[in-house]
């Protein structure tokens, strides 16, 4: 039994192993040919050869961990099918119900181990290596890693509703000429930022300014270079004061301006920092993040059934059904990918009414689950053997 048992763990995990590099090799060697004159900017601005190599081979390294978390999924469903097909094709699973073994009992080890890399491996990489990456993950091929991104300017950011201590409501916006990213050398900067506060209630008006804003992640602020704080520029206000000031705390930090640039930032961020973005009042692509949460945890699920499904179809006594369990495998898989596919798409779109709106994207995360994990299960449990 030991050795039956090893016997299936080893040739899981070589292919394992063989799907991993091949998915992410191709993964990589399609995207390198498609976008192949972003690489050869910096060769043509005076860069060498080997300054090129270094730049592709520096920034897949980088993106090996975003792609290994958008196949994390496929991975332990082509080595669980590729294993036990391997074993029908040479007729070694009769051999096994011959000796009187169950076929769910040959498979409960890359069961096993399939759960392992479907919840262990997507968890340290998703939480704990991409979140601290996430400069060099956003950084454009044609840029080295001690450059900094793209920059570009930003206009009416909402920096969020308060309430201040005499009840009124106060929104703030902030304007930059030109945000910075921040890169692996330098921290996040904007040139001629200005922040305006407005109590509508009392129709008064205040704003900060400054030539230049860098911020500081270990105090969470902006410190501000020559930086101003000018107040009395609402109706009836005529006692107008301008006074220096060093710091802006705020809650637009360059997670919350990468938020407000592009949805697709919150896929790096980690489970907890997405929470904490949560908690705040006016964060900037509030359905994303509950897209995102909740979709993170049910995807874990949804690799697992993904795998029961693959196993259920593969685990034949015939050769005869030797094609007909591959399709059965494929159709089954790609079902279930599709279902989640459609389903994160719906998410983005809730219901009109307020009660929608945390309610349905952990609904849409879940209805996967729902259809497919009880026929993974009954799948697995109609094994003939």
């Amino acid at each position: 039994m030991k050795i039956l048992t090893r016997y299936i763990l080893i040739s899981y995990i070589k292919n394992y192993l063989i799907s991993l590099f091949v998915l992410v090799g191709l993964y990589m060697m399609l995207d390198m040919i498609f976008n192949f004159d972003e690489f050869a900017v910096n060769r043509q601005e005076g860069g060498g050869a080997l300054q090129a190599v270094g730049n592709v081979a520096e920034y897949y390294f980088y993106q090996s961990f975003m792609i290994f978390a958008q196949l994390s999924g496929v991975v332990p469903v082509a080595a669980a099918a590729f294993t036990f097909l391997r074993l029908a094709r040479f007729n070694e699973l009769t051999a096994m119900m011959a000796a009187g073994m169950h076929l769910v009992r040959v498979a409960a080890p890359a069961i096993f181990c399939a759960v392992i890399a479907s919840l262990v491996l997507p968890l340290v990489n998703q939480e704990l290596i991409i979140p601290n990456i996430i400069a060099e993950l956003t950084r454009a091929r044609s840029e080295q890693a001690d450059t900094k991104s793209k920059s570009f300017p930003i206009q009416n950011m909402q920096e969020g509703i308060a309430e201040s201590a005499n009840g009124a409501n106060t929104s703030r916006l902030l304007f930059a000429a030109r945000y910075d990213p921040p890169s692996p050398t330098a921290a996040a900067e904007m040139t001629e930022m200005i922040v305006l506060s407005v109590d509508w209630d009392q129709m008064r008006a205040e704003f900060v300014s400054a030539p230049k804003a860098t911020f500081d992640p270990a105090m969470a602020q902006w410190n501000l270079e020559k930086g101003t704080h000018t107040t009395g520029l609402g109706i009836g206000q005529r006692n107008r004061r301008v006074q220096p000031v060093a710091a802006y705390s705020s809650n637009i930090t360059p997670e919350e301006i990468s938020l407000y640039r592009s949805g697709d930032f919150v896929n790096m961020l980690s489970t907890s920092r997405i929470n904490e973005l949560l908690e705040r009042t006016g964060t900037y692509g509030t359905n994303d993040l509950l897209r995102v949460k909740h979709a993170r945890l049910a995807q874990l699920l949804v690799n697992i059934i993904m795998v029961l499904l693959a196993i259920s179809s593969v685990l034949i006594r015939e050769q005869g059904q030797f094609r007909y369990s591959v399709m059965k495998c494929i159709i089954l898989v790609g079902l279930c990918m599709a279902t989640v596919f459609m389903c994160q798409n719906f998410a983005n779109n809730p219901p009109a009414g307020p009660e929608w709106a945390d309610r349905w994207p952990a609904l849409m995360a879940w209805v996967p689950i729902f259809i497919f994990g009880p026929l993974s299960v009954f799948l697995m449990d109609r094994v003939k053997t």
